[in-house]
């Protein structure tokens, strides 16, 4: 165990046990070895305790929590005081990092000023379909929106300085929703603009929680838009359609993919969101007053 590592890693759960030991091992697997995970039991009744313990890995440490309000926010502001390393990266029960993925946090913290950073989010639903989120708050427009309307960045893409979470007073305890969209906002609006630092490659996957309805939009607009797209449009990469197997959550689906070809299941759909970001902005620059030029 380092006793002060680089990186914590806080992941919150709640009644995830089918999936969470898949979470944990993308978190084991990182390339970058400095860092902590704490696993924040909020509340837990089913067999998540367990799961979690008999992984027995050193770096991982166990908080089991009697259910605080809400979404648990409160519990997580009692991890944040437990971290020890410098940097709290946010990881999901039921989501999935990419080997690298704080490897990759790492570099964008090289910058002093950076206080709080964000990879390319990608968003899998439950067909198996990739769906990139291309925001970049470094440009005004989008993080006014950002800081205004509504969050575009699951937790799992995030990363901050420890500090700058607690000069911000941390998660709102009492916050029924949101909790960690007003913590981004509380860090950004005390350190400005030049305090957000962002990775175009992706790092993640961001699956639909349970508690989302599958047969309604589960992510934040243009989200349903784009997976109209997927399922639709013959440019839709074929990399970012992944054949999952029916009757198994598909995170277990995903971590044995992963698991199996790890450097060429990242190498594919890396690229294939770089080219899906240059198909748009092909179509974005394309004058219908030519359409007849040849």
């Amino acid at each position: 165990m380092v006793e002060r590592p680089y990186f914590t890693v806080l992941m919150p759960t709640n009644g995830r046990e089918d999936v969470v030991g898949h979470a944990i091992g993308s978190v084991l697997a990182q390339t970058e070895t400095d860092f902590e995970l704490l696993v924040v039991g909020d509340g837990c009744t089913d067999g998540t305790e367990s799961c979690v313990r008999a992984i027995g890995d050193p770096r991982l440490r166990w908080l089991g929590y009697d259910k605080a309000p809400g979404p648990g926010y409160g519990n997580r502001n009692r991890a944040l005081h437990e971290a020890r390393g410098e940097v709290i990266a946010f990881a999901q029960h039921d989501d999935l990092m990419f080997p690298d993925h704080l490897q990759i946090m790492r570099q964008l913290f090289r910058r002093t000023t950076a206080m709080w950073a964000y990879s390319r989010p990608l968003w899998i639903d439950d067909d198996g379909f990739i769906i990139p989120f291309f925001v970049n708050l470094t440009v005004p427009a989008a993080r006014n929106a950002f800081m205004t309307q509504r969050n575009v960045i699951p937790s799992n893409c995030v990363a901050a300085r420890r500090d700058a979470l607690l000069a911000v007073g941390g998660f709102d305890a009492t916050a029924e929703r949101a909790g960690d969209w007003v913590l981004w906002k509380a860090v950004i609006e005390q350190y400005g603009p030049n305090s957000i630092a962002f990775a175009r490659t992706p790092t993640s996957l961001h699956f639909r929680a349970l508690w989302k309805p599958g047969e309604k939009p589960w992510g934040p607009p243009p989200l349903s838009h784009m997976a109209a797209m997927a399922r639709f449009s013959p440019q839709w990469p074929r990399a970012l359609k992944l054949d999952l197997e029916p009757g198994m959550p598909p995170q277990a689906h995903v971590a044995a993919m992963l698991e199996a070809d790890t450097a060429g299941l990242v190498a594919r759909i890396r690229a294939s969101t770089a080219n899906l970001q240059d198909h748009f902005a092909w179509i974005s620059s394309f004058n219908p007053l030519e359409a007849g030029g040849g």
